[in-house]
């Protein structure tokens, strides 16, 4: 038996309030070694990777020791911290999470903008180009999209229409349904469920309101003002068919 499946799943307070960056929680396990320290709490504010987004950062504090959290990831589901870990923390103790915020945020700005993004390269083409892959970092994101010919002409209309939609301040709503509803009402913004396992019945679907809606696992800035404004880095091409554009979200 691994060390995540001893315990019942990590309560995902990310979940509950992307915008939480303190807690507190209980270390249910502690394990020290010469290359990496991993740390499972019983309910967290860290987020892991997975859903298109890259791990939190931040430190785990507890009376004798203090950990810095330098991955995250899920496993059978419990999240396990993978963390430099100075001192000592105990099995049963409580501790404090403090997530870098600076991080999170600007993930989330980055993150709400590509889905932005999806339907406004729809918009400023005229093209209804599918989203065939997509990335996430910390400065910048970026979607592939098959194409025929180059976004290129198309980058100045793009950016344009992108902070039109953004100055909207349009609400971001989380919403989880099942699948069949789901397949239906991301259809209307052009998405599909295809990529997503058969398996998964219930759908956590994110929606910038009323221009696009698709599944997705990842967190998200409230409003669309939150972003700031985007600008639009380059585009590529990705082999025959497939074009990519690189943005990013910029303080107004």
């Amino acid at each position: 038996m691994t060390m995540q499946e001893r315990f019942q799943p990590t309560r995902l307070l990310y979940y509950e309030d992307a915008y939480l960056k303190e807690f507190t929680a209980k270390a249910l396990a502690v394990h020290k070694s010469n290359e990496q320290d991993r740390i499972v709490l019983d309910q967290t504010a860290f987020y892991p990777l997975g859903g298109g987004q890259p791990p939190d950062a931040g430190k785990i504090t507890g009376a004798n020791g203090e950990a810095v959290v330098k991955d995250v990831r899920i496993e059978s589901h419990a999240v396990i911290h993978v963390a430099d870990l100075k001192g000592s923390i105990t099995e049963g103790e409580t501790v404090t999470g403090v997530v870098d915020w600076n991080r999170r945020h600007a993930l989330m700005r980055n993150h709400t903008l590509a889905h932005l993004m999806a339907e406004v390269i729809r918009k400023a083409t005229g093209f209804v180009s599918e989203v065939v892959s997509s990335g996430l970092e910390l400065d910048k994101a970026r979607l592939d999209l098959s194409h025929q010919g180059s976004l290129g002409p198309f980058l100045p209309d793009i950016q344009k229409v992108a902070n039109s939609v953004i100055k909207e301040n349009r609400p971001v709503i989380i919403k989880t349904m099942q699948r069949k509803e789901a397949e239906e009402y991301v259809a209307r913004f052009h998405e599909s469920l295809k990529t997503l396992p058969p398996q998964v019945e219930m759908v956590r679907i994110v929606e910038v309101k009323d221009w696009h809606a698709c599944a997705c696992g990842g967190l998200h800035v409230k409003n669309t003002g939150e972003i700031g404004c985007a600008e639009v880095l380059r585009r590529m091409s990705k082999g025959k068919g497939v074009e990519r554009i690189e943005f990013r979200a910029k303080t107004s």
